[in-house]
């Protein structure tokens, strides 16, 4: 990736991110021993995957088209994980933790590419970290519903 276009490698990163968040839910999905939480965690880890495949077709497709869409589409943010603790996930996680986590990593992904997108100059990389971030707090926005649906309706 020598010759690689400071865009191109916003994107690679952003790929090794959805990986890393990948390989994180498959590894806590063996450790846990409760069958519906692992079948959540394998879910979550296979829409990693699907993230990361879809920054492959932006890489190798129309960047300004993701650009647009990310604008047209503006994320509500829950804000639900926001100020709860989440704790590392082990073997007897519950599915509370497994979205909280889930969750904050999330949030962590969107504000790391906010404070990018503050940092550059050029207007197209600041468009595509903002695009990245933009997909991030759909992510976190989806863990926060499902989070909304499953613990506090146990309120």
């Amino acid at each position: 990736m020598e010759n690689a276009t400071p865009i191109d490698k916003v994107l690679q990163r952003a790929i090794v991110l959805e990986e890393e968040s990948a390989s994180m839910y498959r590894t806590a999905a063996a450790a846990v021993k409760n069958a519906p939480i692992r079948a959540r965690l394998e879910e979550m880890a296979l829409q990693e995957d699907g993230h990361k495949r879809t920054l492959e077709n932006v890489r190798a497709g129309n960047i300004r088209w993701a650009i647009r869409r990310a604008k047209a589409e503006p994320v509500p943010d829950l804000r639900l994980s926001d100020h709860l603790e989440a704790k590392p996930l082990d073997a007897n996680a519950d599915y509370q933790a497994v979205l909280l986590v889930a969750a904050r990593r999330e949030k962590a992904a969107h504000d790391f590419y906010v404070a990018m997108a503050e940092m550059v100059d050029d207007q197209l990389t600041r468009d595509v970290f903002q695009m990245l971030a933009s997909e991030e707090l759909r992510h976190k926005y989806e863990v926060e519903k499902t989070y909304e649906e499953i613990v506090y309706q146990a309120f």
